[in-house]
């Protein structure tokens, strides 16, 4: 005889599967390509799909990196390279943010390579946008972008492979500008969206059990 799933076992079962649909991510930048500066986290990367868009929101860590670190560049990769059009729109600075690549693909430095690359503009030079402590913008393309699109990763000498990364100038380090990177960590809302999942699934399995 089949059995009829409780009210708490299919909302447990909502709850686990959307725990793993990604709509926000957020990236922290704990690599330096180097390898000369520990692991910390030197910035994060926060993006969100957006109707068939991407934001995008960096924030440099001024603790680890100084007080006059300057977003300068951003390197993602595409999964696949069948997106045409791509745009930024939406930007935080007054001048306008430069998409760089794909041909030729843009170097990260210490041996990475990547598809795309954002340049925010040279400080306080021409074109600059002044020192960039956080920069937003909004990435589109012909073709609507999703967050796993992001997820190929990039393999510099000195580190585990990340998905994506950031070189900021005039930081407070030796060399006076990093390029770091890092890999997704969970949101908090996504940990607790996945705890209420397991939670109601021990608990629908457990009335199952003392059923029997």
């Amino acid at each position: 005889m089949k059995r009829r799933l409780s009210l708490s076992g299919i909302i447990a079962i909502i709850l686990f599967v959307f725990s793993f649909s990604a709509y926000a991510l957020q990236f922290d930048l704990v690599y330096e390509f180097d390898g000369d500066l520990p692991v910390q986290s030197y910035g994060t990367v926060d993006v969100t799909e957006n109707s068939g868009d991407l934001d995008f929101a960096i924030v440099a860590n001024t603790t680890t990196l100084g007080t006059g670190a300057d977003i300068h560049e951003l390197y993602f990769n595409l999964i696949t390279d069948t997106f045409t059009g791509l745009s930024i729109s939406n930007s935080s600075a007054p001048n306008p943010f430069t998409l760089l690549g794909p041909n030729p693909s843009v170097s990260g430095g210490a041996g990475a390579s990547f598809d795309w690359g954002v340049n925010f503009g040279n400080g306080g030079g021409s074109p600059g946008n002044g020192v960039l402590q956080s920069a937003s913008f909004t990435l589109s393309a012909f073709q609507d972008l999703l967050i796993e699109n992001l997820l190929e990763l990039s393999d510099p000498n000195n580190t585990p492979p990340v998905t994506l990364a950031v070189h900021f100038q005039g930081t407070d380090t030796r060399s006076g500008s990093e390029t770091v990177g890092g890999n997704p960590v969970p949101e908090p809302s996504t940990m607790l969206l996945l705890g209420a999942g397991l939670i109601g699934l021990a608990g629908w399995g457990r009335k199952k059990i003392f059923k029997k």
